[in-house]
C-alpha cells in the first residue's frame, strides 16, 4: 500500500470513529445531565381540533382562532375524545359529551438545542385515546449508550444534550415490545408517537373439513405482535392434528380453539346493523348468508349470545382478519373462510356504511372455516 494511500485510510477511520464517538458520547454516562424542561404556558393560536366520536359517527375537524372554550354539540349525541394541534405547542387530549364546553389550553414546547420531545398516545380504537402517562421509557444510540426517562401525566417525553444522531425510543413497561426510531437536528426535534393498546379477540374458532382423513397443522403467527393467551386442544407453538372429512379433530374435537390478545386497529365505521330484540335469528342471518353453515353457526349463537346479553341494538364490524392472525394450514385448504367482527352492543341506533353480502364460498374439496371476535368494553 502506498503511503498516501495508507495515511487517508488511517485519516478516514479515525474520521469515522470520532463520529461515532461523538454520536455515543453525546449520550453520556449516566451522571450526564439530559433533562428537558417543563412545558411553557402560553397563549396557542391556529388551533385544530380533531373530534372521534364513540357512537360511530365520522371523525369531524374544527379550527379556533386562539385559546377559549367551545362547545361540542353534534346531532345524535354521544361521548367524544379530541386531539388539540396547534403548531409549536404539545397535542392535547380532551374528553367530553354532547353538549359540554370545554376549555382549551395548550402549553408551548420549549426551544432546546439538541433535543427530542413529544408526547405518547394510546390509541384504543373501541374506546377514547389516552396518554401514555408516568411510564419509564429509555432512548438508545444503535450500539451505543442509553438514557432514561419518563413521560409525564399528559405523555409528554423530552432528551437534551443530544448528538445529531438516529435514536432508539423504547420502553419495557408495555406488553409487547414497541420501539420507536428518532433523528435528532440541532435543534428542538417534535414527534408524537401513537401505540395501539392490546385487545382481547375472544374464540377464534377453527373448523377443518378435510376430503380424507389426515393429518394436518395448523400455526398462528401475529403481524403487528401479541400472543396466544387460552387454547383447546394446547396450541404448543402450533397444533398438529389429525381431523375426519366430519371435521372431528383428534377423535375428541369439533375446532380448534384460542384466544389472543394484540394491539389492533380495528374497523367501527363499515358493517352491519342488528336488532338485538331477536339476536339469536339476526345472527343465524348472517352468519349464513357470509358462508357458515351447521353446528358452525349453532357454536357462535351458543357462545355470543351469552357474552353480548341483552341490547336494543347490536352494530357488528368485520376486521381485516389477516392483518391481525396469519393462520397457515398445511396441506393448504382448496376453500377458506375467515371472519373477526367487533360487536358493540347500542341502546339507539347509529348511522353506519353498510356492508353488501359476500358470495357464500362453495365448500369444494378441503374447506377450513374460522370465526372469532372482540367485544366492545365500555
Amino acid at each position: 500500500m502506498k503511503m498516501n494511500d495508507y495515511l487517508l485510510l488511517v485519516s478516514l477511520l479515525i474520521l469515522s470513529l470520532s463520529i461515532v464517538l461523538s454520536c455515543s458520547n453525546s449520550t453520556g454516562p449516566e451522571k450526564e445531565d439530559h433533562s428537558f424542561p417543563a412545558a411553557i404556558d402560553s397563549v396557542a393560536t391556529d388551533i385544530t381540533l380533531y373530534v372521534f366520536s364513540l357512537m360511530g359517527f365520522a371523525p369531524d375537524t374544527l379550527e379556533m382562532n386562539s385559546e377559549d372554550t367551545i362547545t361540542i354539540n353534534y346531532y345524535g349525541g354521544g361521548s367524544y375524545y379530541i386531539y388539540a394541534k396547534a403548531n409549536s405547542f404539545y397535542t392535547e387530549l380532551y374528553y367530553c359529551s354532547n353538549g359540554e364546553t370545554i376549555t382549551i389550553d395548550l402549553d408551548a414546547i420549549p426551544v432546546v438545542p439538541n433535543s427530542v420531545t413529544g408526547v405518547i398516545f394510546h390509541t384504543q380504537s373501541s374506546v377514547s385515546d389516552s396518554y401514555v402517562a408516568d411510564t419509564d421509557i429509555v432512548l438508545t444510540v444503535p450500539g451505543g449508550n442509553s438514557i432514561s426517562g419518563t413521560t409525564d401525566s399528559l405523555g409528554r417525553y423530552g432528551f437534551s444534550n443530544l448528538g445529531e444522531c438516529d435514536y432508539i425510543l423504547h420502553s419495557a413497561a408495555f406488553e409487547f415490545p414497541i420501539s420507536f426510531d428518532i433523528s435528532n437536528t440541532f435543534g428542538t426535534d417534535y414527534n408524537e408517537l401513537y401505540i395501539m393498546s392490546p385487545l382481547i379477540i375472544m374464540a377464534p374458532n377453527v373448523y377443518l373439513y378435510p376430503k380424507t382423513t389426515i393429518d394436518i397443522s395448523v400455526d398462528i403467527s401475529f403481524p403487528n405482535g401479541g400472543r396466544v393467551v387460552e387454547s383447546e386442544p394446547p396450541y404448543n407453538n402450533g397444533w398438529d392434528v389429525n381431523v375426519t372429512p366430519e371435521g372431528i379433530i383428534d377423535g375428541e374435537y369439533n375446532y380448534l380453539f384460542y384466544d389472543t390478545r394484540q394491539p389492533i386497529a380495528l374497523n367501527y365505521r363499515t358493517g352491519w346493523l342488528l336488532d338485538g330484540n331477536d339476536l339469536e335469528n339476526e345472527f343465524r342471518y348472517l352468519l349464513m348468508n357470509l358462508g357458515y353453515v351447521g353446528r358452525e353457526i349453532d357454536d357462535f349463537v351458543d357462545y355470543w349470545l351469552p357474552k353480548i346479553g341483552t341490547t336494543p341494538y347490536l352494530a357488528v364490524y368485520p376486521q381485516d382478519v389477516e392483518a391481525m392472525i396469519t393462520l397457515s394450514i398445511n396441506p393448504v385448504p382448496d376453500e377458506l373462510l375467515r371472519m373477526i367482527f367487533f360487536f358493540r352492543p347500542l341502546s339507539e341506533p347509529v348511522q353506519l356504511e353498510e356492508l353488501p353480502l359476500p358470495d357464500a364460498i362453495q365448500r369444494n374439496g378441503f374447506t377450513a372455516v374460522e370465526w372469532g371476535g372482540i367485544l366492545f368494553d365500555e
